[in-house]
């Protein structure tokens, strides 16, 4: 899998192509004279559509930042800590971006900043760093941890093994209106579409939140591992690791029919990927399970990928 980076549209296009080409554009009005960024088609100051675009200095100082010592999506574990920061251009304008080469302790609200372009070839897009402007400030903080030694690697033969085994098929509890209502009341989610069966055609459907809703099962403390993850989830198949704990990475799901009062579920889940990432806090494995959720008629109703961060 590969990082998710940024897609030009037409409206951001010379902001996109000025990076590559190691200058920073931002949108100016002609009729007030406003600079401004994020680049819209319509000035922010007095709505004109009269605009072009101006080259910035690039220059400007740290507005604010925060430390993230937890990877803000699964595949930027290898760049922790990142220093997220807000930095305001000399012209004015703000913008949202990441500091690097410097060390944690010289960061300080306020000091100068000067842009670095980060190239990324085979995506042929350019993106924006920042780092001090002073040379004696910048260091190698943040930097990748060198790879370990294979021997200390979190994977073993077996979970590399384990990639696109399958589990049992579980079937969950019939839905009804009834649990359809206490899951919107309790999420505070009331969408006529859920509660009402005259507000959407064909009635009530369950919210897509709602998918393993029909799954749920209490697990006495006695089956929880110390992270508190149940020792053992009918239907999973968890490969061997090496690692202590466990960390919920996000999930992503597609859906392809309503799930309404009356529908009994049936969840297969597989192991659809395993690998290892090495960042500056150490190394971390990541496990991707693919859930398939099918109906009583045999419709697939929604696919979900779940991503859990081994550390």
């Amino acid at each position: 899998m590969k990082k998710p980076l940024p897609v030009p549209t037409p409206d951001t296009r010379a902001f996109w192509n000025g990076l590559g080409e190691g200058r920073v554009m931002l949108r100016h009005c002609r009729d007030c004279d406003t600079v401004f960024h994020y680049p819209r088609i319509v000035c922010p100051g007095c709505l004109s559509s009269n605009l072009d675009w101006r080259r910035a200095r690039g220059t400007g100082t740290l507005y604010t930042y925060t430390v993230s010592r937890r990877p803000t999506h699964p595949l930027f574990v290898d760049e922790v800590p990142q220093y997220l920061a807000v930095v305001e251009l000399d012209e004015g304008p703000r913008l949202t971006t990441t500091l690097v080469n410097v060390p944690e302790a010289n960061i300080a609200i306020g000091m100068v900043l000067e842009p670095v372009f980060e190239r990324h070839e085979q995506e042929r897009i350019t993106l924006l760093r920042f780092q001090p402007a002073q040379p004696a400030l910048r260091g190698a903080a943040g930097a990748s941890a060198a790879r370990p030694d294979p021997a200390q690697s979190l994977l073993t033969p077996d979970s590399l093994a384990a990639i696109g085994t399958s589990g049992e098929a579980v079937t969950g509890y019939p839905v009804s209106v009834e649990e359809i209502r206490r899951f919107c009341f309790a999420t505070d989610d009331l969408n006529p579409c859920w509660l009402d069966p005259d507000a959407a055609p064909g009635g009530i459907t369950a919210p897509p939140a709602f998918l393993s809703i029909p799954f749920d099962t209490d697990v006495p403390l006695s089956e929880l591992a110390g992270d508190g993850v149940p020792l053992e989830q009918k239907g999973l198949v968890f490969p061997p690791l090496k690692a202590k704990r466990k960390l919920f990475g996000g999930y992503e799901v597609e859906y392809f029919a309503a799930i309404r009062p009356g529908d009994v579920l049936t969840r297969r889940r597989r192991i659809r990927d395993v690998f290892e990432r090495h960042g500056a806090s150490g190394s971390s494995v990541f496990v991707l399970i693919e859930a398939t959720y099918t109906n009583q008629r045999g419709e697939k109703v929604a696919v979900e990928v779940n991503t859990i961060v081994n550390r």
